[in-house]
C-alpha cells in the first residue's frame, strides 16, 4: 500500500513537471512578431495623405488613430544615417526620428514595419517631413521635432515581416524637386548614368572632420543635371576614396533648403563600373580590334582625344589620377613647344621637324602629338598619358610601342622628367605595375630636342583578361634641376598582340 502510494506521488510530480515544462515552451515574448511577420496592426491612412497634414510652420501633433505601414529603406548601420530610419510605401517616404542607436538590429532594410501616429508629431527639417517624440521649441516655427524616446518607439512602431521586396525607383533629377510633397523624398531611388565631378576624384566620401558634400552629374547635361551626395563623417566608409567611374547610383533623396541631396546606405549603392562622361581629358575604352592598332594623335584639333585615351593628373603607384588640366579648355588650337603655361596641349610632333622649327612651322605641321608642359602646382610629379583597355579576352603577348618627345630645346640643359610605364585592372583600380623598357630611362629634358622610341613588352602578365586594362606614360618622382619644365609628347601610340 506504501509502495502504491509512493509511486503515485511520483506519477504526479512528474506530470506537474511535464504540465509546466509545456506551459513554458508556450509562453511567448510580447517583443516577438509571430511566425509569419504579421503583428496583427492594420494601416488605416497612406504615407502620403498623412504627409499632407504638414505644410509650413510649427509640428502638427497627430491626434487621431492612424497607422501607416511601410518597408525600410535605410537605417543606421553603416553609421550615415544617425537617430532615424527611413520607411516608404506605395506612395512616398518619411523619416522617423528615434532616440538611441543601432536601430538596424531591430529595424533593418526591408523590415516592413506599422507606425501607430497618435501622440507623435509630423514636421520638418529643412523640407524633408519626419515624425518625433514632440515640438522641438528652439525650432518650432521651422517644424523642428524631437526624438521619439527610447521607452516609446516599440508602442509606435510595430516590427512586421523582415526581406520585404525593396526596388529603387528610375528617376532624372528633374523628378526629384524641393517640393515639401513631392513623393520621392525619403523613398529609395536611382538614377542611371551618374558620375562625381572631376574636381571631386581626388576625395574621400566625407572629410576628416565634417561630413562630406561630394556633386554627382550626368553626362548629358553637365553643368544642370547634379545632386550633392551627403555623406556622413561618421560613417564607416567616409574614409573612402569616391569611385571613379560611371554607372548607376542608389539612395535616398531628400532636400535641404534648396540642395537636392542623395544620401546612400553603403558603398555597394554606387556601381560606377563603366567608364566616365566625355570630356576634354578622355572617354571611351580601346578596343583592340585589328593588331596593331595605332594613335598618332593627328585629328586633336577636330576630334579630340581617341576614345580610350586620357590624360591625368595627381597620379601615383596606388592611384589612377585625377582628371587632367587641358590648356585652354580643349585641343581645337595648337600649342607652341616653348608656351610655358600648365596643361595638356596639341603640339606638333617632333617627327619632321627641327629643333629649331618657327613658330609658323610648328602651326602648320599635321602631325600632331599629345603634350603635357608642368609646373610647380601641376603634374611634377603626376601627370600621365593613360590608354584604357577595354579587355584582352583571346588575346597574348601584349607590346607597346611609342615616341617619346622632349621639345623644348633652350640653350642649356635644365630641368629633367623621368617617366614611366605602368598597368592596372579594373576600372578603380588599387595598384599599377611598373614594367621594363627599351630603352631603359626616360626622360624628357628642358634643353634636349628628343624623339626616342620606346618599346614595351607585358609579356604573359595580361594575357586572355577580361577586366578592363590601365596602361599609363606616366612620371612618379619630382623633376630634377633648375629652370623651366620641358615640353613632353607621346606620339605614334602603337598596341599589338596575338
Amino acid at each position: 500500500m506504501q509502495r502504491k502510494l509512493i509511486f503515485n506521488k511520483v506519477n504526479m510530480a512528474t506530470l506537474l513537471l511535464l504540465s509546466g515544462l509545456f506551459l513554458i515552451s508556450c509562453k511567448k515574448k510580447f517583443s516577438d512578431p509571430p511566425p509569419t511577420g504579421d503583428p496583427g496592426v492594420v494601416a488605416n491612412i497612406s504615407i502620403k495623405d498623412v504627409k499632407a497634414r504638414y505644410t509650413s510652420g510649427a509640428p502638427v501633433e497627430i491626434t487621431d488613430d492612424v497607422i501607416i505601414e511601410g518597408v525600410v529603406s535605410c537605417d543606421d548601420k553603416s553609421g550615415n544615417y544617425y537617430q532615424q530610419i527611413a520607411i516608404q510605401d506605395a506612395t512616398g517616404g518619411v523619416l522617423l526620428r528615434l532616440a538611441g542607436s543601432s536601430h538596424y538590429l531591430n529595424y533593418p532594410v526591408g523590415r516592413k514595419v506599422y507606425v501607430k501616429l497618435k501622440g507623435l508629431y509630423l514636421g520638418q527639417y529643412n523640407g524633408t517631413l519626419q515624425f518625433g517624440g514632440g515640438i522641438d521649441a528652439a525650432y518650432a516655427s521651422q517644424g523642428g521635432v524631437t526624438l521619439i524616446a527610447t521607452n516609446l518607439i516599440d508602442q509606435h512602431v510595430i516590427k512586421g515581416a523582415l526581406n520585404q521586396p525593396l526596388v529603387p525607383q528610375l528617376v532624372t533629377v528633374a523628378d526629384l524637386t524641393t517640393n515639401i510633397q513631392n513623393k520621392y523624398i525619403s523613398t529609395l531611388v536611382k538614377l542611371v548614368g551618374y558620375e562625381f565631378a572631376s574636381n571631386e576624384r581626388n576625395k574621400n566620401y566625407a572629410d576628416d572632420d565634417q561630413s562630406g558634400n561630394r556633386i554627382l552629374q550626368d553626362c548629358s547635361n553637365i553643368s544642370s543635371h547634379k545632386i550633392t551626395l551627403r555623406t556622413s563623417n561618421y560613417s564607416n566608409f567616409a574614409t573612402l576614396p569616391v569611385a571613379q567611374g560611371n554607372g548607376e547610383i542608389i539612395g535616398i533623396y531628400s532636400y535641404f533648403g534648396s540642395t537636392k541631396q542623395f544620401t546612400i546606405r553603403d558603398t555597394t549603392d554606387v556601381r560606377f563600373y563603366n567608364p566616365r562622361c566625355p570630356t576634354a581629358s578622355g572617354d571611351g575604352q580601346i578596343t583592340l580590334s585589328s593588331s596593331p592598332l595605332t594613335f598618332n594623335f593627328d585629328n586633336l584639333g577636330t576630334a579630340g582625344l581617341p576614345a580610350g585615351v586620357y590624360v591625368k593628373e595627381g597620379a601615383s603607384s596606388s592611384y589612377l589620377g585625377n582628371e587632367g588640366f587641358v590648356y585652354q579648355t580643349n585641343f581645337d588650337n595648337g600649342t607652341l613647344w616653348n608656351q610655358t603655361s600648365a596643361g595638356f596641349k596639341n603640339f606638333a610632333s617632333a617627327t619632321g621637324l627641327t629643333f629649331s622649327a618657327s613658330s609658323s612651322a610648328q602651326n602648320a605641321s599635321t602631325n600632331r602629338a599629345l603634350g603635357y608642359r608642368q609646373t610647380g602646382s601641376f603634374g611634377d610629379p603626376g601627370a600621365a598619358f593613360v590608354f584604357l583597355i577595354a579587355n584582352t579576352t583571346g588575346k597574348s603577348n601584349l607590346q607597346l610601342e611609342f615616341k617619346l618627345q622632349s621639345l623644348d630645346a633652350v640653350a642649356a640643359p635644365a630641368r629633367t622628367v623621368t617617366w614611366k610605364v605602368d598597368y592596372a585592372t579594373g576600372l578603380n583600380p588599387g595598384l599599377f605595375s611598373t614594367v621594363t623598357t627599351s630603352p631603359a630611362t626616360l626622360t624628357t629634358v628642358n634643353g634636349v630636342y628628343a624623339n626616342t622610341t620606346v618599346n614595351v613588352n607585358f609579356g604573359s602578365s595580361l594575357n586572355n583578361s577580361s577586366q578592363p586594362i590601365w596602361i599609363r606614360i606616366v612620371t612618379l618622382a619630382p623633376s630634377t634641376g633648375g629652370g623651366n619644365r620641358p615640353s613632353t609628347a607621346v606620339d605614334d601610340v602603337k598596341f599589338s598582340w596575338n
